[in-house]
């Protein structure tokens, strides 16, 4: 194929040599959207497409190969010949074995089980699977598929314009790290109805291309309890996290730094472009970008609540500390930057506060903030605070300090649980005051 310009092409190959001078490949020439396809890089001359993955001769004979391609479509002779369509009567067996995963049947009662990076990488090519229910259960390094120095490449899950993933991915509190690709994220698209949980992507670096996340290109579901470290750039819509959001992000963050080239737009710390809802949310890595650059959202034509960044934002223009651009009728409540670290005194939504005032819980509260320890009020409890000495963080992802403190309600003298373990601080918690340590020696069952 030599144009494939906003298409799609799935579950296809090609063998025969293939020349010219420009944009040439050995599957396409010029694509968007490539996804499932290979080619023989011995047998067409090139090494290089601008979609699909090229395979040795012996590796385009071989049944394992094609197991994501769906339904009783074809038949291989294994090692004597490709693949070919059923209809076409050659000899051969059918294709018929599925991918290979650490266990489970795909049903939300008995999830696609994930141990390893090749099991991982394999949801990617599996597009039948992609609408079926998955859990992580071990940290994933994926280092050695970075597609470099003859290392295979990772496979996008859901990178096609017509292809989204509509299943659920758990990652279980477990992370996956070292993802290095050009373009998108983790999950392409993520499409209506499907879900990603309790998953973080460690030391990302995604470069280039457009919408572009450290964990999601384009969100039409929901993300929940994530979140990513490293580095994301791309042209337009480039969040740390999710790109393009027309979804629902949820009690995630951000600590990446997330840059665009000259002539970029829409570059966030978290969200690129937000046209659904992002709340309870933050992002802490440095920002920079050409136009339309916020420390949390770049764009926002959705719902942005109870969310804050602190990262250094940089942008020539439409620059924000929070919003780097309202669109369209977009709302931003209860949100907070810092104006020290973020180098900038306006936001398009929010308020700004000086790192002082960003460290203490009193702002937060006034605003309607859910503080507490996770234990009195179950889900409702949001988020926790270093008083003085770290910015509020969710209690999901908490890391227990002596110091950290859950008024509820804030507005009377309380005692409340500091630390799990065989003493509590009592802290004394007046109206409209900061908390004042009164006893060291409480009974933490005596709340």
């Amino acid at each position: 194929m030599g144009w494939n310009y906003a298409g799609t092409v799935t579950q296809c190959y090609s063998t025969g040599t293939v020349s010219g001078r420009n944009s040439v490949g050995g599957l396409v020439g010029t694509d968007s959207g490539t996804v499932q396809c290979f080619w023989d890089i011995k047998t067409s001359g090139q090494a290089k497409s601008a979609g699909g993955t090229g395979l040795t001769t012996a590796e385009m004979q071989r049944a394992s190969t094609f197991f994501g391609w769906c339904g009783p479509v074809w038949t291989i002779a294994e090692g004597q010949g490709y693949p070919h369509l059923a209809w076409e009567n050659v000899p051969g067996e059918a294709i018929a074995a599925g991918p290979t995963y650490g266990g489970g049947t795909g049903t939300a009662q008995d999830p696609y089980l994930i141990y390893t990076a090749e099991e991982l990488n394999t949801v990617g090519g599996a597009v039948c699977d992609w609408d079926k229910h998955f859990k992580l259960m071990a940290d994933i390094n994926l280092s050695t598929l970075d597609g470099k120095k003859g290392r295979p490449a990772f496979n996008i899950i859901a990178p096609g314009r017509g292809y989204a993933f509509t299943g659920v991915f758990d990652g279980n509190g477990h992370t996956i790290s070292h993802l290095t690709i050009e373009g998108l994220g983790l999950f392409g698209r993520l499409g209506s109805g499907a879900e990603v949980k309790d998953l973080g992507v460690v030391d990302v670096n995604i470069t280039g291309g457009e919408p572009v996340g450290g964990l999601v290109g384009w969100n039409d579901g929901s993300v929940t309890s994530c979140y990513s470290t490293g580095a994301v750039s791309g042209f337009v819509g480039v969040g740390g996290l999710v790109g393009q959001n027309d979804g629902v992000v949820t009690q995630c963050y951000s600590t990446g730094t997330v840059s665009g080239p000259f002539k970029s737009e829409g570059v966030g710390g978290l969200v690129g472009q937000n046209d659904g809802v992002v709340t309870q949310c933050y992002s802490t890595g440095a920002v920079s970008g050409t136009w339309g650059v916020g420390g949390l959202v770049a764009i926002n034509s959705g719902q942005v609540t109870q969310c804050y960044s602190t990262g250094a934002v940089s942008g020539g223009g439409s620059v924000g500390g929070l919003v780097g651009e309202d669109c369209c009728g977009g709302t931003v409540t209860q949100c907070f930057w810092d104006i020290e670290t973020s180098g900038q005194a306006k936001s398009a939504g929010g308020t700004g506060l000086t790192t002082d005032q960003m460290q203490h819980a009193d702002p937060f509260l006034a605003a309607g903030w859910p503080f507490g320890d996770g234990t009195r009020n179950g889900a409702a409890d949001t988020w926790w605070i270093n008083e003085g000495k770290d910015y509020p963080r969710l209690v999901w992802a908490r890391t227990w300090l002596r110091e950290a403190f859950f008024p509820s309600p804030p507005d009377g003298a309380i005692d409340v649980c500091q630390m799990c373990t065989s003493a509590q601080i009592r802290i004394q918690w007046p109206r409209q005051r900061r908390p004042v340590v009164a006893s060291t020696a409480v009974d933490r069952h005596s709340m």
